[in-house]
């Protein structure tokens, strides 16, 4: 509530009362998504189980459906990278790291259960596989950390028999991630970002190899000097008007047009450019009270998530993106209103 509440007053003060409005429509789902949650009877743990199961089972029909699709294309045009990134999802016109993050939320919501059958292991490796495939370095990064972390905290609760299947898999899992050609060449790609050059550059020529890395770098310095020259520190320049000033910086740099209505890729970044330093300390909030509340309750899945939010946000615009602020909005209030911690001590059959 808070940070909307902010996105709503940057109206008074910004640069772009167009844009502004059309923002403070589109993120009115922080208004409008807990006041309908908050409307409706309180949801018992089986209620709460049946919601993330039917999550869950919709992640796993689309994962095969976006397999089944590349194994079609790939008879088309003999070529592995259907199989992976941007390709493997773009039967729907999606983004291979918002699915991901999709796909990892379930992951981990299975990995919450104690007592795992043999159709959820299966379904933790299958999740495991698709998650590669996508090739989202930074949510690869949060399911290896993620799996290292659940097997410390709940190393003494596994059943050892069943959890060998889970190794087994989180294996399978982490060869595959070291030794994917698309990860690889992806990884391969990001080494040769030139720091120096993009720090200190003053002019880019058209064709420029940029990477993921490089141009998230530029936009952050494109950030410092916003703060310095136009004063957006304390204000900013008031919810989604920072794109005309962005376009401006980046003929000036003469970067590749495609880049001129990039947002920043970096949901802090964004926040502070567009709300100032108290919508950036109302979004960190938000995480940080998320985290909070997980390690009180001592529940893994709730930490998992905010934790994948916390590193997600380094490398998107996270909530400017429709699907994207609709899962944190609803599960956030979840989240926060419910009691999940019981989440992991029995399935529904059991309830």
């Amino acid at each position: 509530m808070g940070f909307y509440l902010i996105c709503c007053l940057s109206f008074f003060w910004t640069v772009d009362h167009e844009q502004t409005l059309k923002g403070i429509g589109r993120l009115s789902v922080f208004l409008i998504l807990p006041i309908c949650l908050s409307s409706i009877p309180k949801l018992n743990n089986k209620s709460l189980q049946i919601i993330f199961n039917c999550f869950t089972a919709s992640n796993l029909l689309l994962g095969f459906f976006f397999l089944l699709v590349a194994a079609i294309n790939y008879f088309k045009e003999r070529t592995l990278t259907v199989f992976t990134y941007h390709d493997l999802v773009s039967i729907l016109d999606l983004n291979a790291i918002y699915v991901s993050v999709f796909f990892t939320i379930s992951y981990f919501y299975l990995q919450n259960k104690l007592d795992k059958s043999l159709s959820d292991y299966l379904k933790l490796i299958f999740l495991g596989l698709l998650i590669i495939l996508l090739s989202s370095k930074a949510v690869i990064f949060t399911l290896i950390l993620g799996n290292i972390i659940y097997v410390i905290v709940r190393g003494r609760k596994l059943n050892l028999k069943k959890s060998k299947i889970l190794v087994v898999g989180v294996v399978i899992t982490i060869f595959f991630a070291f030794v994917s050609r698309g990860i690889f060449e992806r990884v391969l790609v990001e080494t040769k970002t030139n720091l120096e050059e993009v720090i200190y550059k003053e002019k880019f020529n058209r064709v420029y190899p940029w990477t993921g890395t490089s141009i998230r770098i530029l936009q952050l310095r494109n950030l410092k000097r916003q703060i310095e020259e136009d004063n957006i520190f304390w204000s900013g320049f008031g919810l989604y008007a920072s794109r005309e000033n962005l376009k401006k910086r980046h003929l000036a740099f003469n970067t590749y047009y495609g880049y001129h209505d990039y947002n920043y890729h970096n949901m802090y970044a964004q926040a502070l450019s567009e709300l100032g330093i108290f919508g950036l300390i109302a979004l960190v909030s938000m995480l940080g009270f998320g985290i909070r509340k997980a390690i009180k309750i001592k529940s893994f899945f709730m930490f998992m998530f905010f934790f994948i939010m916390a590193v997600v946000f380094f490398t998107e615009s996270f909530l400017w993106v429709h699907r994207g602020v609709f899962l944190f909005v609803i599960l956030t209030t979840i989240f926060l209103r419910y009691d999940i911690s019981s989440l992991e001590l029995k399935d529904i059959k059991n309830d």
